[in-house]
């Protein structure tokens, strides 16, 4: 059965390379919803997922109930399962529970909650495209249970369930599932929206504010200032997390297992001795040495 990811962005240069790369895997197409990037979004999504939809929105703020209503009307039009996603919004685990069913379903999928600890020993300083998230960010909690007790006390919002389906549901606003219990423990969100702490990272939290109505601000939705982001990091995320890394080893492994039976089983055909010498011979004559067209940030150091 098809299955479609859809997810609406603005200014996401920061993160859409991990988030494609990831979901590429995984999804047989995505639609792209874009609110009028004015980085290098676009670019990034034809250079990684070229055969991927890109939209334009019809909407003129990036606001919650219109956005939803946006995706409910693209989720008519298609067959298969279908998910949406935000760009902080991870699909892992194992993809087999989606070719196990043909009948209508809907899955929840809770999700686990990555950050940035600010520590080295527990996560590099600075990010790199060049290697997935999930090998990076393993400092986190489950939000299924996190300890609550004093944090977010600046109002940082819990992680409810998403949902995916092969038929089409209604969502309230945000898309949110909160009376829900997850449905499946080896299929799961990471969500990174709190994984960076960095000049990048905070710069795309704070500017969705610019995008939304002023309703949405008075509500406090979307309403991200710097100082308050940086004392939610470390007020009201830091102190819920532990090390999770043999949770996301075991979730990626059974990712990796259903992926590696998927695969086509294909013979190369290797290069005699003498192609294997001339190539020693004159390694980069006439050759162009690929490097990553995604631009890294600079190294960072806490204090």
């Amino acid at each position: 059965m098809k299955k479609t990811v859809i997810s609406h962005f603005y200014n996401e240069e920061h993160l859409l390379p991990w988030w494609l790369n990831h979901h590429k895997q995984i999804f047989d197409h995505g639609i792209m919803i874009d609110y009028h990037s004015t980085d290098r979004s676009m670019e990034i999504i034809r250079e990684i997922c070229p055969d991927w939809e890109l939209r334009y929105t019809r909407n003129k703020y990036f606001d919650s109930t219109p956005i939803d209503q946006e995706v409910m009307d693209i989720e008519k039009g298609l067959e298969g399962w279908r998910m949406c996603l935000n760009t902080t919004e991870f699909l892992y685990g194992n993809i087999g529970h989606l070719d196990d069913r043909q009948e209508p379903t809907q899955y929840f999928i809770g999700n686990y909650v990555f950050v940035d600890m600010e520590d080295e020993i527990k996560g590099p300083l600075t990010l790199s495209h060049d290697v997935p998230l999930h090998e990076q960010r393993y400092w986190g909690y489950n939000e299924i249970n996190p300890p609550r007790t004093g944090c977010r006390s600046r109002g940082s919002m819990a992680r409810f369930n998403r949902s995916v389906h092969n038929y089409p549901v209604k969502y309230t606003s945000g898309r949110h599932f909160s009376n829900t219990k997850r449905s499946i423990d080896d299929l799961v969100i990471f969500y990174y929206g709190w994984a960076d702490i960095s000049e990048s990272g905070i710069k795309r939290k704070a500017q969705i504010k610019d995008k939304v109505s002023d309703e949405e601000k008075n509500r406090g939705i979307h309403r991200h200032a710097e100082d308050v982001i940086f004392a939610q990091y470390r007020n009201d995320q830091q102190p819920l997390c532990g090390n999770l890394k043999e949770i996301v080893d075991g979730i990626y492994q059974a990712q990796k297992n259903f992926l590696d039976k998927q695969k086509p089983s294909t013979s190369v055909e290797q290069p005699s001795v003498n192609e294997i010498i001339a190539e020693l011979a004159v390694p980069y004559e006439g050759k162009v040495v690929k490097q990553s067209k995604l631009l890294q940030p600079p190294p960072r150091i806490v204090e």
